[in-house]
């Protein structure tokens, strides 16, 4: 059974790409597949929780892959704990984008490519499905390789306009250079091992437990690489400083290419493997200060460029990357089931907020500019009071799925000692806590400021311009018109991410509540490693002062984003005006695209026009070619003039040949 979660999905891509049906069609074949795989996930989920303590996990091995020496590499799939709730996740969230998706692509002017579209998105849950559920590094890298390539399908998925294309690209390049981070880290991890290489999770798992020694042991330099290796891969795919910039772009595509990409799929997978992989980094408390660090620094970054932008997509965009950072944090001080178990809330409310915001995008013809929309509420009522759900979960409202898991994040911050060995590192967890503390508060104002702009207030749309770009698509711009509530096809999905935002902190309740900790129970035998390493001061009192604090700063968050926007309108432009650097670098991303442009890729074009391709390629390799050309043609020139059919040239010929001959025979006798 466990072949079928990501063959059904694959089926119906083939499938889709064969018939090349209209998109009511199209999208039946891809979200019944879809469906189906969540069907079996969880199922699958269930058996797991069946398992007995030391009990085998559901495995199904197809086929030998590859074998060399000692390391034996199958086509097989098991699944855990971790695996089985990441495979809910993703077939789970994806069936409704699918279900999302079908309704909202009837306005595709291109009717002929939906079923691409489509196509696509099966691919795209295939490539995930298989890198979590692959047993071993090799086909959790293909899944891996494949997310890549998915997101640059669907991100250009309109690749006619050059702007998306050019998204497309961005993404995919961007991760190669965090894959190449993640091979080199393997190659090392591999030859470290010696005679007990192995590329499989559970086998390398016992291995490292066993011999420490072989990665350098606790706080190694080998183990220490290796670990920072394979977070330079999660920093592509999963958008950390430096290699966060691909994501923002990735809202190109379509509407709920954005909700899959953004809450449910490939952004999650740098998470999953450091999670995968808690056995090998808690023995580099130096990498794990390096995850923290990045995913604090990055959540802050992504946070100081959301308060300042207009396009409703583009806050959602860098309000992912910041939950991002803060899964880092969480992972990152010894916390994997937090950061994990915020792997899980993100994609109910974040996915909400995607769909939510493509519902309004629909409805208002395309247009995403928040200073063009307002009073939304009295138009969509399904759709406000749902995204309002996902809102008070993202800002941390008490009891809500986002609160749980943000506010575990931050006490664990607090009180990890896992970088007690290391220089600072009693002061490490302080500061971390404080940006954790500091992006929370702006995360609460910068979605404040979303809602306020978009559903409070009076409408500020109606003034008619052109809808679409150059090739007819796109999510920008509108026409005048009422605005009005979207089909159920589209609210539905929205509904039951609704539901899961507010109740979905019930899957893991704070340790002071009763029925606490269900997801830290279940994924305890996969985190076991990490547990007998890394541990935390105790609670008390203290944790609910941290909590107190973080809930009243969110608080005046959204009481300060209310004045700003709803009580005194004009002051968000006297503010700006004052402080004009801080404004236009917020608005313009703090310049890091440009920065890029000057310090790597004009570099690295000029390097390879001016150096690469005029010298070497025009000059060495073309020259050396060009040479023996004529060299060749010289000598066919030469032996045409010997075979003319004249006599007396063959005489000569003979005659230099013999002396030739003698001459060398007679050198050699001497």
């Amino acid at each position: 059974m466990l072949a079928l979660i990501p063959a059904l999905p694959l089926f119906g891509a083939i499938l889709n790409g064969i018939l090349r049906g209209p998109r009511a069609v199209a999208g039946a074949i891809a979200t019944a597949m879809v469906a189906l795989s969540a069907a079996l996930s969880f199922v699958t989920l269930f058996q797991v929780m069946g398992t007995p303590e030391g009990g085998e996990y559901p495995t199904q091995l197809l086929w030998t892959w590859f074998s060399t020496g000692s390391v034996h590499v199958d086509i097989a799939f098991r699944a855990d704990p971790l695996s089985a709730v990441m495979m809910c996740i993703i077939t789970g969230i994806g069936s409704l984008i699918h279900l999302y998706s079908v309704g909202y692509m009837d306005d595709e002017a291109d009717k002929a490519s939906v079923w691409r579209f489509f196509s696509y998105l099966n691919l795209f849950i295939f490539a995930m499905l298989l890198l979590v559920m692959g047993d071993s590094f090799p086909l959790m890298f293909v899944g891996w390789e494949g997310v890549g390539l998915c997101s640059y399908l669907l991100i250009g998925f309109w690749y006619t306009n050059s702007d998306y294309a050019s998204a497309g690209k961005k993404a995919f390049i961007t991760n190669r250079v965090g894959d190449f981070s993640f091979l080199i880290g393997l190659f090392w991890l591999y030859w470290s091992l010696g005679g007990h290489a192995t590329l499989n999770f559970v086998q390398l798992a016992e291995v490292i437990e066993k011999h420490p020694e072989l990665v350098g042991g606790f706080g190694g330099v080998a183990v220490t690489g290796i670990c920072l290796l394979f977070f330079g891969g999660a920093t592509g795919k999963s958008a950390q400083i430096p290699l966060f910039v691909w994501l923002p772009d990735a809202m190109a595509g379509p509407t709920p290419v954005s909700a899959l990409i953004h809450a449910a799929t490939m952004v999650t997978s740098g998470i999953y493997m450091i999670c995968r992989l808690n056995f090998l980094y808690v023995l580099a408390p130096g990498a794990m200060a390096t995850v923290a660090t990045i995913g604090a620094l990055t959540a802050l970054f992504a946070a100081t460029i959301a308060i300042t932008q207009n396009d409703i997509k583009k806050v959602l965009a860098y309000s992912t990357v910041s939950q991002l950072g803060f899964m880092f944090l969480g992972v990152g001080v010894g916390g994997f089931t937090a950061g994990f178990f915020h792997v899980l809330t993100h994609a109910f409310f974040k996915a909400l907020m995607f769909l939510g915001s493509g519902s309004i995008i629909h409805a208002l013809h395309h247009e995403q500019d928040m200073r063009k929309m307002g009073g939304l509420r009295k138009f969509m009522p399904i759709t406000f009071a749902t995204f309002f759900m996902g809102y008070l979960a993202i800002i941390g409202f008490p009891m809500f799925s986002g609160f749980v898991s943000k506010d575990e994040i931050l006490w664990l911050t607090w009180s990890t000692q896992m970088f007690d060995t290391l220089p600072l590192g009693d002061v490490m967890p302080k500061v971390l806590w404080a940006i954790g503390f500091g992006t929370a508060l702006m995360t609460a104002f910068y979605m404040s400021r979303l809602m306020f702009m978009t559903f409070f207030g009076e409408y500020r749309g109606g003034h008619a311009h052109d809808a679409h770009d150059a090739h007819g698509h796109g999510d920008h711009g509108g026409h005048a018109h009422t605005p009005h509530e979207s089909p159920i096809v589209l609210t539905l999905p929205l509904m039951v991410l609704a539901f899961l935002s507010v109740f979905g902190g019930a899957l893991n309740l704070p340790r002071w509540l009763p029925m606490s900790g269900g997801m830290e129970h279940f994924l305890a035998p996969v985190f076991e490693p990490a547990e007998r390493v890394v541990h935390f001061a105790e609670g008390g009192s203290l944790e609910f002062v941290l909590m107190g604090l973080t809930t009243l700063g969110v608080a005046a968050s959204v009481a300060f984003a209310y004045t700003l926007y709803l009580s005194k309108p004009e002051l968000p432009a006297s503010i700006a005006a004052k402080f004009p650097r801080l404004y236009t670098g917020s608005l313009n991303k703090w310049f890091v695209d440009e920065i890029y442009e000057a310090l790597l890729l004009t570099p690295i074009v000029t390097v390879s026009r001016q150096v690469l391709w005029a010298v070497v390629d025009a000059q060495l390799i073309d020259g050396a070619v060009n040479a023996a050309g004529k060299v060749a043609v010289l000598a066919g020139t030469l032996h045409g003039r010997i075979g003319w059919g004249r006599v007396q040239v063959y005489a000569i010929s003979i005659a230099l040949g013999a002396a030739l001959i003698v001459t060398a025979y007679a050198i050699g006798g001497n």
